[in-house]
Order: C-alpha cells, then sequence, then structure tokens
C-alpha cells in the first residue's frame, strides 16, 4: 500500500486533513515528527543508521526489514557496540526505525479506511 511513500510524504501526513477517528490512529509524538522534519532539512538522512537517504527516496516496510537484516548482518560482523556512546547511538537509530515502521503501518491503516469507506459508499450507490 505504501508503494510511493517517502519519509517527507509520511512525515507530513500527520499534518493533513485526518478525521477524528484518523487522528486517533495516526497520534505520534510531534516533537519526535518535528525532529525528522528538520534533519530532512538536510536533505540526507540514514534510515536506523544504515541507509543514506534523501527526503524523495521511496520508504517501505521492506527497506526498513532490510535495515534490520543489516542491522543483524554488522552484529555478526562487528559484535556489538564497543563504547556507550555508540550503544546510545544504536539504541536511538533502531528506535527511529520502529517509530518510522509504526507510522508506515499507521499510514496504510488509515489508507485502507478510506479504501474501504470509498467501497461502501460506491456499493451503497
Amino acid at each position: 500500500m505504501e508503494n510511493n511513500l517517502t519519509l517527507f510524504n509520511l512525515l507530513h501526513f500527520n499534518n493533513s486533513l485526518l478525521s477524528d477517528d484518523e487522528k486517533k490512529i495516526f497520534d505520534f509524538d510531534q516533537s519526535t515528527i518535528n525532529r525528522f522534519i528538520s534533519n530532512l532539512d538536510r536533505n540526507v538522512f540514514y534510515l536506523g543508521g544504515q541507509i543514506r537517504m534523501n527526503h524523495n527516496d521511496i520508504i517501505n516496510l521492506d527497506t526498513i526489514e532490510h535495515v534490520r537484516e543489516i542491522f543483524r548482518k554488522r552484529e555478526i560482523e562487528y559484535g556489538g557496540p564497543c563504547n556507550s556512546f555508540e550503544a546510545a547511538s544504536v539504541y536511538q537509530s533502531k528506535k527511529d526505525l520502529e517509530f518510522i515502521e509504526n507510522m508506515i503501518q499507521k499510514y496504510n491503516q488509515i489508507i485502507q479506511l478510506r479504501t474501504n469507506s470509498y467501497s461502501v459508499t460506491e456499493n451503497q450507490l
């Protein structure tokens, strides 16, 4: 469903016209969203600290899984973090990745609700 979704679109979906029910679904911490948006001003970000992307690159659940695979391979190859700063960075990157994954899932849920609602309306005609 999220075929052409970019991080830019996803972050600004929160500011789009959402119904009250949709706002309950897409209820994310605005300060985290603002942090992501400010990082987009630099045009480049690292998804999960692993994949270099710009704000127009397509992001989906497959991309998220690819980042997790990179995490797993690097953990096997290099072991865990070498100090507390690296551990904190890895932890934050994984939390950010989970946050984006949640946003994609909630976005998909809202689009599915809208599609179902549209279908019901069309069938009633």
